[in-house]
């Protein structure tokens, strides 16, 4: 049987058009004592030290200026009214009271919830230069602002990280590849479940090989976003 073992030349960035995409930086994913979906990616977390990785993209994003896109992913009351059947996990996610939020604009109750942003990262999160985007309500990017916030900064390179690379991650890669972006996936700053037909992770992973224009571990990343911010 023929396997597929072509992998594009490494993805090049330049400062001036690179950005750090990131999805679901919130409590309900990273923080141990109040997140639910945790428990689902808990050990994938540890595993790889993602929590540590996703800092580490972070810091040296924020350091050097790159632009920092977050998608995060929170619902409303009104969102209840929807009555188009879910698929298993947003049967589940609603099932759990999911990332949800008052309101729009209300945040009565909303800081230190699981929908919140992971406190840790909030220095990071909420420092005045990175752009926080409207909220993903599914899985993808195509219903928010991401690929809009990328397209007025002339963006042309993304590098991806988050907590659930099967699906948001996944979703928003697609959407952004799709988009006509290249991407590059930091594999050990990314986490998935694991379910009775396989891991996430591994899940992940395959179809990045196939779709993604590069796979970097963080320390790879990081490298590369220095040297591309000293050229």
């Amino acid at each position: 049987m023929f396997t597929f073992t072509h992998r594009n030349p490494e993805m090049q960035i330049d400062k001036p058009h690179t950005a750090l995409v990131l999805a679901d930086i919130q409590n309900e994913f990273l923080e141990e004592k109040t997140g639910t979906y945790y428990e689902l990616i808990a050990d994938a977390l540890k595993k790889r030290n993602v929590v540590g990785n996703l800092e580490q993209l972070l810091k040296t994003a924020q350091e050097l200026g790159y632009y920092i896109i977050h998608s995060p992913h929170w619902y409303y009351p009104t969102d209840l009214q929807w009555n188009v059947p879910p698929g298993a996990i947003a049967d589940y996610l609603i099932g759990i009271g999911f990332c949800g939020r008052k309101d729009p604009v209300d945040l009565e109750g909303f800081h230190g919830s699981r929908s919140d942003y992971y406190e840790p990262f909030k220095k990071y999160l909420m420092d005045g230069h990175t752009c926080n985007t409207s909220p993903h309500k599914h899985f993808g990017c195509v219903a928010n602002d991401v690929i809009k916030q990328l397209h007025m900064r002339k963006v042309q390179k993304v590098i991806m990280a988050g907590p659930v690379a099967n699906i948001c991650l996944e979703s928003h890669m697609r959407d952004i590849i799709e988009a006509g972006f290249e991407v590059a996936l930091v594999r050990d700053a990314v986490a998935a479940g694991v379910n009775d037909e396989g891991d996430g992770y591994e899940a992940a992973m395959v179809n990045a090989r196939f779709m993604a224009n590069a796979m970097w571990t963080t320390d790879e990343a990081v490298k590369r976003m220095k040297a591309a911010a000293s050229a």
